[in-house]
């Protein structure tokens, strides 16, 4: 590599840490707490319980939907979610008539087994709630969103132009080395480098993710716009008479993919359906197969399948970057792996900020110069 080339790395790499330096702190501290949201809610009594009595059957997805209704009879049901790690555990959005989308609404959290409601709280009502909206996007929407989103896509910059300057630097010096007691830069510089080069793969792995599930409004509304709408715009007509129930169209969802589960059913004149068809969404079993979605689109008034599809390849990287990203698939043991990096990587950004602080501030000799080949040949 030449010592132009190489200039350039570090510049990419200098640059884009300080630029995201403070909100991947913030990132950081918050990402700490949701790791063990779970937890926290438990501890609080935000969390909701799901069980049931030995042998007791599920209710119909039609009497939770009409439970959820109760709760405010203005509204009407638009989406019922079954949750895969909790299988008593239900979720209806309820909105006014007319709106198509996850706005002006609310989500109503059902025992699958009794029926017992629990309006879900708004994010700022609690704790990991709060947490979770600073995360997402700073409390600013969209446009917060979006911002995080870029500010992982540096992130992600950040640990490759590490890498590519981290060999050159270490050439002559132990690896790990730490020189304590030649001033704050250079120890800082060591603590930085070890620690990056520690976390490496963990921090590009929760850095791209991130930054994916921050597009995720981008993502599900080009399927949308694109592959949904090409599967609802071949089955188009007015819709009128009787509709079908959410249970028959539930079961004509899951006969058009045998073996897979019940994951998200949409009402017609949703977003994620269309004025005439019910859009069912099914899952796999295993942890793996859980992530991967299929969607059939049965018509509302004949209960039939009109078209069926697997996700595209962006949706199923999507609803992948969710678990690596939090680190909640593999118990307590993972989760408390999570907030190790997560601290380490904090360190990392830290130190970094401080050994660019702490830069020599003279000012630069003439490029050729002994002076300036001296100068970056140092750290």
């Amino acid at each position: 590599m030449t010592p132009g080339t190489l200039r350039g790395w570090r510049l990419v790499h200098r640059w884009t840490s300080l630029v995201c330096s403070l909100n991947l702190l913030v990132l950081c501290v918050t990402g700490l707490i949701l790791v063990f949201h779970h937890e926290i809610e438990h501890l609080m009594g935000d969390d909701f319980d799901a069980t049931a009595a030995e042998g007791q059957p599920r209710l119909p997805l039609r009497a939770l939907a009409d439970a959820a209704q109760a709760t405010d009879p203005s509204l009407l049901p638009k989406f019922v979610s079954l949750d895969p790690e909790e299988p008593g555990l239900t979720y209806v959005f309820v909105s006014a008539p007319g709106v198509r989308d996850f706005q002006d609404g609310r989500w109503v959290a059902l025992n699958g087994y009794t029926g017992a409601t629990q309006v879900v709280k708004p994010p700022e009502e609690s704790l990991t709630g709060f947490f979770l909206k600073l995360h997402v996007d700073l409390f600013t929407g969209f446009a917060g969103q979006m911002f995080v989103g870029v500010m992982g896509l540096l992130f992600v910059a950040s640990t490759v132009s590490g890498l590519v300057v981290y060999g050159p630097f270490m050439k002559k010096l132990a690896f790990g080395i730490l020189r304590f007691g030649r001033g704050v830069r250079i120890s800082n510089i060591d603590l930085h480098n070890l620690f990056g080069i520690a976390t490496l793969v963990w921090a590009f792995v929760v850095g791209l993710t991130g930054a994916i599930l921050s597009f995720s409004p981008l993502i599900i509304g080009y399927w949308q716009a694109t592959e949904l709408a090409a599967m609802s715009g071949r089955h188009t007509g007015p819709m009128d008479g009787a509709t079908i129930t959410v249970d028959a169209a539930a079961e004509a969802g899951l006969a058009a993919f045998p073996g897979k589960d019940l994951a998200f059913v949409a009402y017609p004149g949703t977003t994620y359906s269309s004025d005439r068809h019910f859009s069912v969404m099914v899952r796999g079993h295993t942890e793996l197969t859980e992530k991967i979605l299929s969607v059939a689109m049965v018509d509302a008034r004949s209960g039939a399948v009109v078209e069926k599809a697997d996700m595209p390849w962006y949706v199923t990287a999507l609803l992948f970057s969710g678990p690596f990203h939090f680190g909640d698939y593999g118990g307590l043991p993972l989760q408390i792996i999570w907030a190790l990096f997560t601290v380490i990587v904090g360190a990392v950004t830290v130190t970094g900020f401080v050994a660019w602080l702490k830069r020599p501030r003279t000012r630069r000799a003439p490029i050729g110069s002994p002076a300036r080949g001296a100068s970056e040949s140092q750290a």
